[in-house]
């Protein structure tokens, strides 16, 4: 059954590279993700981004993800900007092998530090409460602090801090990620 996520996962991830407008690749000492997105103009709406991704860890969990969000500059000349998304998570818990899957709210606040290198700093989160989380889940949460330089006007690289973790029916709290993490974003 594992095989059968990863495989799917795969082949969601390569099918949506056909039409990705970008790339996320994320790594931890102990974890990888990866992540393609395009505008929502595929989806007949305008001035949002869609993703599609997969996460794994070397606890042999994997999860995947798809979301929708939109993002925008704060009113007035401020170097701020805000977001809000839907994201959906579904997948496999190697040990206590069981299936989780949520639809989360959240968002992110983002701050644009003014210099001659685009940087900032971004705080984003998303969490399912027990009504929107399914399969041996009660909850979900999913937060990151990252620190991005713009290299080119192509590639994005950061270094940034995760907590995934997902509230589980008579196992409690299992981190998936609670780690230092590196990543590029690469535009196309």
């Amino acid at each position: 059954m594992r095989i059968v996520t990863v495989l799917g996962a795969g082949l969601l991830a390569a099918s949506s590279a056909a039409m990705a407008n970008g790339l996320d690749f994320q790594l931890g000492n102990n974890t990888a993700q990866l992540e393609f997105y395009t505008g929502s103009s595929a989806l007949g709406y305008s001035g949002g981004e869609v993703g599609f991704g997969g996460f794994v860890n070397s606890r042999h969990d994997v999860i995947g993800n798809a979301s929708v969000k939109v993002e925008g500059l704060a009113a007035g000349q401020t170097p701020l900007s805000f977001g809000l998304g839907v994201k959906a998570y579904a997948g496999s818990i190697d040990k206590p092998n069981v299936n989780v899957g949520a639809i989360a709210l959240g968002g992110l606040v983002k701050y644009t530090i003014p210099y001659r290198m685009p940087m900032a700093v971004v705080l984003e989160g998303y969490y399912a409460p027990n009504i929107t989380t399914f399969g041996q889940g009660k909850s979900l949460s999913d937060l990151s602090l990252d620190y991005q330089i713009e290299v080119t006007p192509g590639a994005t690289a950061y270094v940034g801090y995760r907590v995934l973790q997902a509230n589980l029916k008579n196992y409690g709290e299992y981190k998936l990620d609670n780690a230092l993490h590196v990543g590029i974003r690469l535009h196309f």
